[in-house]
């Protein structure tokens, strides 16, 4: 509630939390019983219980709309490091896409997963190779790969990176956003679907969530993280931000068009001022 309004952090204290009644069904998903296995649920139930209610309060206050993050895209990596002869664990959010378009701004880029609100760390590419046997080979955002809207969702990630370790297991436990898109908010578009691969010998195998997935030396971990969802109708943006966002590689020419109806000249990568009008006004 306070993310959703930072206004109310002015008046935060106990008495702001007593009408407030949490209604949790023991042995339920929202209040589990020993001996459940509860490892990482504030990313995975926490980040469904957070988009539930801003979801909800979006609607009942659209001005102050949030929409869905990018899912986060964790794994667990294990296996034994050559250079030491010693048995390596590794999970990070290196992997993970960009924040949610909220009312009024655009969503953060390469964020962690919501329930973190961007605090969590993310390795530089020579702390991750120092300390594992992975050796970065793309790190980089992803045209069209986020919510449109008036205000679009942040970009989505592109991460790749060769296993030089022994063969070893990926858990994917904490990986999520393969099949539910996250919501976009006022018209906004919702997140697009995330997907992880193992690049063997030429071939893109599929990783699933909530696996167990052996990984061999030289594999090359592929991992297309979606950004957040928009807030808005994407008709409406600024043509000046739409542009501004073909130039940085965020939208292509096509989205441009089709979705924001915003026509960019491809060789100067101006706006067709003439053309936008009329585009718009059909």
């Amino acid at each position: 509630i306070l993310y959703f309004d930072p206004a109310l952090a002015d008046y935060h204290n106990e008495g702001t939390m007593k009408p407030i009644k949490v209604i949790a069904v023991p042995g339920s998903v929202v209040n589990c019983q020993y001996p459940a296995t509860v490892g990482a649920s504030p990313v995975n139930v926490g980040v469904q219980i957070m988009e539930a209610v801003i979801e909800a309060l979006s609607k009942a206050l659209p001005h102050h709309a949030i929409a869905a993050w990018g899912k986060h895209r964790g794994d667990y990596l294990f296996a034994v490091d050559p250079r030491t002869d010693e048995r390596y664990v590794r999970t990070c959010f290196d992997y993970d896409g960009s924040a949610g378009a909220v009312w009024g701004y655009d969503g953060y880029q390469a964020v962690s997963t919501l329930t973190a609100m961007g605090a969590a760390h993310r390795d530089n590419v020579e702390e991750m190779e120092g300390r594992v046997p992975w050796r970065a080979l793309r790190w980089e955002f992803v045209p069209d790969f986020s919510g449109a809207g008036r205000w679009r969702g942040g970009p989505g990630v592109h991460w790749e990176a060769v296993n030089e370790g022994t063969d070893g297991q990926m858990a994917t436990g904490s990986s999520d956003g393969d099949v539910v898109q996250g919501f976009g908010a006022g018209g906004g578009e919702p997140t697009p679907v995330s997907r992880t691969y193992l690049r063997r010998g030429g071939e893109d195998i599929r990783v699933k969530p909530h696996r167990l997935v052996p990984v061999k030396t030289g594999d090359v971990l592929v991992k297309h993280s979606s950004g957040g969802g928009g807030v808005g109708n994407p008709a409406e943006r600024d043509p000046a931000l739409v542009q501004e966002d073909v130039e940085n590689e965020f939208v292509s020419i096509e989205t441009a068009k089709k979705v924001y109806k915003v026509v960019i000249n491809p060789d100067t990568l101006q706006v067709d001022e003439q053309a936008t009008k009329a585009l718009r006004a059909q």
